[in-house]
């Protein structure tokens, strides 16, 4: 089981969904980097379910940050930080334990760790493991944010909401004013969840302020490093930059990144390849997508298999689940790719 990421910002992760505690250390932190209780609690915050659309898990994400800090700041020593599951409910997954959910990770799991893996609440392939990570990363997102890069979110398109409106001043169709308001998106979950269902999404994340240079090509491209930290977030089936699969169906001339010379600086008059070039940052903002599948786990009957007596089996699932990744995802992705950035401007 590899359990940690990272060069000279080395994460490691432990735990469980339903476990007592769940546990995050970052390693090779330089000291002097002030720590901000309040910035991680709004981090945690904007990952915690609120709607009725999401789970019906309510954690209040109780933390405690047991080495790596002192007065505030980190001391340069391995900062770990302990969480703790409060809201634990494991009746529902003891009923179905030998029976594999169709799209979860159970059948291959039982595979791979011969029946000793925790199944409860999908133990490590839950994504109640990115809270004691994104409490972590939140260290560096705010470590980034004083270098003067940033980090936003948008949502593209769930399921059959889709993002039509284009911001005419920007220059590349990858970024995204978004029509509808969060009260509409809600209701159209709300839907998806009371039809006993659930519906993918695409969302959008725009890096503003890093500098040309970064990447170390051939074998550590910034785009590769930060489409590994995404395919780290649980559901994630697709990572792309710039315009994306539209590339398949434009023309060169449709998609050049033409430059200019302005006030001594570069810029650049449309940025379809998303601010990365040869696995290197040109200046221009950053920006990826990341698709997510619908939320497995469902209330429905599906056909399946029981795993210990390979036999034919139906299943209805019954828990705590989301409609939606969204907006749960957002901060997630922008802890995410934090963790790759800082890694790769202190490597360099």
């Amino acid at each position: 089981m590899s359990s940690t990421i990272g060069n000279r910002i080395r994460l490691t992760l432990s735990g469980e969904s339903h476990g007592k505690f769940m546990m995050a250390t970052l390693d090779g932190l330089a000291s002097g980097i002030e720590v901000d209780r309040d910035y991680i609690d709004k981090i945690l915050l904007e990952r915690r379910p609120k709607s009725n659309a999401s789970s019906a898990r309510r954690e209040a994400d109780e933390y405690e940050i047991i080495s790596g800090v002192f007065n505030g700041f980190t001391t340069g020593a391995a900062l770990t930080i302990l969480m703790k599951n409060s809201d634990v409910d494991s009746s529902s997954y003891e009923k179905i334990k030998d029976l594999a959910r169709p799209s979860q990770a159970d059948y291959p799991a039982f595979i791979k760790y011969k029946g000793f893996n925790d199944y409860r609440g999908s133990g490590i392939f839950s994504a109640r493991l990115t809270a004691p990570v994104c409490a972590a990363a939140a260290i560096i997102l705010k470590e980034l944010e004083k270098k003067g890069i940033t980090f936003e979110t948008h949502l593209k398109r769930v399921g059959k909401i889709i993002d039509e409106a284009r911001g005419e001043e920007f220059l590349s169709k990858t970024y995204h004013m978004y029509k509808y308001s969060d009260d509409e998106i809600e209701k159209y979950l709300d839907e998806i969840k009371n039809e006993n269902d659930s519906v993918g999404a695409e969302a959008e994340l725009i890096i503003k302020g890093v500098k040309a240079g970064l990447g170390e090509p051939p074998f550590a491209p910034l785009d590769g490093e930060l489409a590994r930290y995404m395919y780290l977030i649980p559901s994630v089936k697709s990572v792309s930059f710039g315009n994306g699969d539209d590339f398949a169906q434009s023309l060169g001339s449709e998609v050049a990144d033409e430059m200019r010379v302005e006030d001594d600086k570069v810029k650049f008059l449309k940025n379809t390849n998303g601010g990365i070039i040869g696995g290197i940052s040109n200046g221009a903002d950053i920006v990826l997508s990341c698709v997510f599948k619908p939320i497995a786990s469902i209330p429905r009957e599906f056909k399946t298999i029981n795993m210990k007596t390979m036999e034919n089996a139906e299943i209805n699932i019954n828990g705590r689940h989301d409609a939606s990744v969204v907006p749960r995802v957002y901060p997630i992705m922008k802890c995410y790719a934090a963790l790759a950035i800082y890694d790769m401007l202190v490597s360099a």
